[in-house]
Protein backbone atom coordinates (compact mmCIF):
# COMPACT_ATOMS: atom_id res chain seq x y z
CA UNK A 1 0.00 0.00 0.00
CA UNK A 2 1.67 3.29 -0.93
CA UNK A 3 -0.14 4.64 2.41
CA UNK A 4 2.52 2.44 4.34
CA UNK A 5 5.82 3.77 2.56
CA UNK A 6 6.31 6.06 5.71
CA UNK A 7 6.36 2.93 8.08
CA UNK A 8 8.73 1.86 5.36
CA UNK A 9 10.72 4.55 5.65
CA UNK A 10 11.00 4.31 9.93
CA UNK A 11 11.42 0.17 9.71
CA UNK A 12 14.21 1.08 6.77
CA UNK A 13 15.69 3.51 8.98
CA UNK A 14 16.05 1.36 12.25
CA UNK A 15 17.33 -1.98 9.92
CA UNK A 16 20.02 0.93 8.80
CA UNK A 17 20.78 1.82 12.49
CA UNK A 18 19.88 5.05 12.61
CA UNK A 19 17.73 6.27 16.10
CA UNK A 20 14.83 5.88 14.57
CA UNK A 21 12.96 3.08 16.97
CA UNK A 22 11.23 5.68 19.15
CA UNK A 23 9.43 7.03 15.57
CA UNK A 24 8.52 3.43 14.37
CA UNK A 25 6.85 2.55 17.89
CA UNK A 26 4.58 6.24 17.53
CA UNK A 27 3.86 5.32 14.37
CA UNK A 28 3.74 1.49 14.48
CA UNK A 29 1.33 1.43 17.83
CA UNK A 30 -2.26 2.59 16.37
CA UNK A 31 -1.87 0.54 13.35
CA UNK A 32 -0.90 -2.41 15.59
CA UNK A 33 -3.65 -1.57 18.27
CA UNK A 34 -6.49 -1.65 15.52
CA UNK A 35 -5.24 -5.20 14.23
CA UNK A 36 -5.11 -6.70 18.23
CA UNK A 37 -8.38 -5.25 18.88
CA UNK A 38 -9.85 -7.87 16.02
CA UNK A 39 -7.72 -10.55 17.34
CA UNK A 40 -8.13 -14.33 18.07
CA UNK A 41 -8.28 -14.27 21.83
CA UNK A 42 -12.13 -15.06 22.72
CA UNK A 43 -13.37 -13.45 26.20
CA UNK A 44 -9.49 -11.87 27.07
CA UNK A 45 -11.19 -9.26 24.23
CA UNK A 46 -13.45 -8.03 27.07
CA UNK A 47 -10.10 -6.71 29.42
CA UNK A 48 -9.59 -3.40 29.05
CA UNK A 49 -5.58 -3.34 28.17
CA UNK A 50 -5.71 -6.87 26.24
CA UNK A 51 -5.01 -5.33 22.51
CA UNK A 52 -2.33 -3.11 24.19
CA UNK A 53 -0.71 -6.37 25.90
CA UNK A 54 -0.68 -7.31 22.58
CA UNK A 55 1.16 -4.80 21.10
CA UNK A 56 3.88 -4.77 24.05
CA UNK A 57 4.25 -8.11 22.85
CA UNK A 58 4.49 -7.36 19.23
CA UNK A 59 6.64 -4.18 20.03
CA UNK A 60 9.32 -7.37 21.97
CA UNK A 61 9.33 -9.28 18.95
CA UNK A 62 10.20 -6.79 16.55
CA UNK A 63 12.83 -5.79 19.09
CA UNK A 64 14.38 -9.06 19.76
CA UNK A 65 17.66 -10.56 19.12
CA UNK A 66 18.95 -6.77 17.98
CA UNK A 67 16.02 -6.65 15.72
CA UNK A 68 16.21 -9.67 13.86
CA UNK A 69 12.58 -9.50 12.50
CA UNK A 70 12.99 -6.39 11.29
CA UNK A 71 16.26 -6.84 9.25
CA UNK A 72 14.74 -10.01 7.49
CA UNK A 73 11.54 -7.67 6.79
CA UNK A 74 13.86 -5.10 5.01
CA UNK A 75 15.74 -8.05 3.25
CA UNK A 76 13.21 -9.46 1.86
CA UNK A 77 12.49 -9.24 -1.79
CA UNK A 78 10.23 -7.78 -3.39
CA UNK A 79 9.32 -6.17 -0.23
CA UNK A 80 5.98 -7.97 1.00
CA UNK A 81 2.47 -6.05 1.74
CA UNK A 82 3.73 -4.42 5.08
CA UNK A 83 0.33 -4.72 6.69
CA UNK A 84 -0.61 -8.48 6.05
CA UNK A 85 3.10 -8.79 7.40
CA UNK A 86 2.08 -7.00 10.79
CA UNK A 87 -1.13 -8.62 10.88
CA UNK A 88 1.15 -12.47 11.00
CA UNK A 89 3.00 -10.45 13.71
CA UNK A 90 0.10 -9.64 15.94
CA UNK A 91 -2.16 -12.74 15.45
CA UNK A 92 1.37 -14.67 16.80
CA UNK A 93 1.76 -12.53 19.94
CA UNK A 94 -2.22 -12.73 20.51
CA UNK A 95 -1.71 -16.27 20.63
CA UNK A 96 1.14 -16.17 22.96
CA UNK A 97 -0.95 -13.77 25.03
CA UNK A 98 -4.05 -15.93 24.97
CA UNK A 99 -2.14 -18.87 26.56
CA UNK A 100 -0.22 -17.05 28.91
CA UNK A 101 -3.36 -15.62 30.42
CA UNK A 102 -5.32 -18.61 32.16
CA UNK A 103 -8.89 -17.85 32.79
CA UNK A 104 -9.06 -16.91 36.40
CA UNK A 105 -10.89 -20.22 38.66
CA UNK A 106 -12.87 -18.56 41.68
CA UNK A 107 -13.14 -20.46 45.06
CA UNK A 108 -15.37 -23.36 45.17
CA UNK A 109 -16.26 -25.38 48.62
CA UNK A 110 -13.56 -27.98 47.92
CA UNK A 111 -10.76 -25.82 46.56
CA UNK A 112 -10.08 -22.05 47.92
CA UNK A 113 -8.88 -19.36 45.34
CA UNK A 114 -5.16 -20.03 44.59
CA UNK A 115 -4.57 -16.44 43.74
CA UNK A 116 -4.46 -15.68 47.96
CA UNK A 117 -2.32 -17.74 48.89
CA UNK A 118 1.34 -16.31 49.54
CA UNK A 119 3.13 -19.51 48.31
CA UNK A 120 1.46 -19.42 44.81
CA UNK A 121 2.54 -15.70 44.82
CA UNK A 122 6.12 -16.81 45.35
CA UNK A 123 6.25 -19.79 43.66
CA UNK A 124 8.28 -18.49 40.83
CA UNK A 125 10.90 -17.53 42.14
CA UNK A 126 13.93 -19.71 40.78
CA UNK A 127 16.39 -19.08 43.31
CA UNK A 128 16.80 -21.96 46.12
CA UNK A 129 18.17 -19.31 48.62
CA UNK A 130 14.63 -18.35 48.69
CA UNK A 131 13.26 -21.02 50.37
CA UNK A 132 12.34 -19.50 53.76
CA UNK A 133 9.30 -17.55 54.09
CA UNK A 134 10.90 -14.59 55.55
CA UNK A 135 13.11 -14.26 52.35
CA UNK A 136 10.40 -14.69 49.64
CA UNK A 137 8.16 -12.34 51.80
CA UNK A 138 10.88 -9.77 51.90
CA UNK A 139 11.57 -10.75 48.06
CA UNK A 140 7.97 -10.31 46.76
CA UNK A 141 7.18 -6.63 49.19
CA UNK A 142 11.16 -5.49 47.81
CA UNK A 143 9.66 -6.59 44.19
CA UNK A 144 6.72 -4.58 44.55
CA UNK A 145 7.32 -1.76 46.35
CA UNK A 146 10.75 -0.82 44.18
CA UNK A 147 8.38 -1.30 40.53
CA UNK A 148 5.76 0.98 42.73
CA UNK A 149 8.31 3.85 42.90
CA UNK A 150 10.04 2.99 39.19
CA UNK A 151 6.47 3.39 37.39
CA UNK A 152 5.62 6.34 39.36
CA UNK A 153 8.86 7.91 38.33
CA UNK A 154 8.86 7.08 34.64
CA UNK A 155 5.25 7.81 34.12
CA UNK A 156 6.05 11.49 35.72
CA UNK A 157 8.76 11.64 33.63
CA UNK A 158 7.41 10.32 30.37
CA UNK A 159 3.78 10.19 30.39
CA UNK A 160 2.10 7.49 28.53
CA UNK A 161 4.83 6.35 26.63
CA UNK A 162 6.39 4.90 30.21
CA UNK A 163 3.94 1.64 29.96
CA UNK A 164 4.95 0.67 27.09
CA UNK A 165 8.70 1.47 28.08
CA UNK A 166 8.30 -0.53 31.40
CA UNK A 167 6.29 -3.31 29.93
CA UNK A 168 8.84 -4.22 27.25
CA UNK A 169 11.72 -3.54 29.81
CA UNK A 170 9.81 -5.62 32.43
CA UNK A 171 8.80 -7.98 30.46
CA UNK A 172 5.05 -7.78 31.59
CA UNK A 173 1.62 -6.94 30.10
CA UNK A 174 1.50 -3.17 29.92
CA UNK A 175 -2.01 -3.20 32.07
CA UNK A 176 0.58 -4.46 35.46
CA UNK A 177 2.52 -1.32 34.90
CA UNK A 178 -0.61 1.28 34.49
CA UNK A 179 -1.74 -0.66 37.75
CA UNK A 180 1.53 -0.06 39.43
CA UNK A 181 1.44 3.84 38.28
CA UNK A 182 -1.63 4.20 39.27
CA UNK A 183 -2.80 2.42 42.08
CA UNK A 184 0.91 1.24 43.50
CA UNK A 185 0.30 2.20 47.30
CA UNK A 186 -3.01 0.19 47.59
CA UNK A 187 -1.11 -2.59 46.56
CA UNK A 188 1.72 -2.66 48.89
CA UNK A 189 -0.92 -1.99 51.42
CA UNK A 190 -2.85 -4.58 50.37
CA UNK A 191 0.48 -6.59 50.36
CA UNK A 192 1.29 -6.19 53.73
CA UNK A 193 -1.61 -6.90 55.27
CA UNK A 194 -2.10 -10.14 53.74
CA UNK A 195 1.55 -10.82 55.21
CA UNK A 196 0.03 -10.03 58.36
CA UNK A 197 -2.45 -13.22 57.84
CA UNK A 198 -5.54 -10.56 58.31
CA UNK A 199 -8.62 -11.90 56.32
CA UNK A 200 -10.17 -10.15 53.20
CA UNK A 201 -12.97 -8.59 55.16
CA UNK A 202 -10.83 -7.27 57.96
CA UNK A 203 -8.23 -5.87 55.19
CA UNK A 204 -11.20 -3.62 53.28
CA UNK A 205 -12.28 -2.56 56.94
CA UNK A 206 -8.51 -1.50 57.57
CA UNK A 207 -7.95 -0.15 54.35
CA UNK A 208 -11.42 1.85 53.50
CA UNK A 209 -11.44 -0.44 50.62
CA UNK A 210 -14.26 -3.10 49.77
CA UNK A 211 -14.16 -6.55 49.66
CA UNK A 212 -14.36 -6.66 45.76
CA UNK A 213 -11.64 -4.22 46.00
CA UNK A 214 -9.40 -6.49 48.27
CA UNK A 215 -10.00 -9.68 46.12
CA UNK A 216 -8.90 -7.67 42.57
CA UNK A 217 -5.72 -6.20 44.35
CA UNK A 218 -4.96 -9.61 45.36
CA UNK A 219 -5.49 -11.02 42.10
CA UNK A 220 -3.53 -8.29 40.32
CA UNK A 221 0.12 -8.96 42.84
CA UNK A 222 -0.29 -12.90 42.18
CA UNK A 223 -0.66 -11.89 38.24
CA UNK A 224 1.85 -9.14 38.15
CA UNK A 225 4.82 -11.39 40.18
CA UNK A 226 3.93 -14.49 38.34
CA UNK A 227 4.17 -12.38 35.38
CA UNK A 228 7.72 -10.74 36.54
CA UNK A 229 9.42 -13.74 38.09
CA UNK A 230 8.61 -15.95 34.81
CA UNK A 231 11.13 -13.98 33.11
CA UNK A 232 13.83 -14.28 35.49
CA UNK A 233 16.75 -16.26 33.85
Amino acid sequence: MAGDEPLWKLFRAVARGDDAWPALMAALEPVLLAMAKTAPIGRLRDHDDSARDIVTRVFARLHARELAAIHKLCAIEPPPELRAWLRVIVRRAAIDYMRGTPEFARATPSQPPKWISLATLTSLVPASAQSSLVEKRELVAGTVRDMVARAIAEVKARGDDAYAHLALEWRIPRIHVRRLATRGEQLLAVLAAVFEGRTQQEIADRLTLTRREVELSVRNLEELLQARFATVS
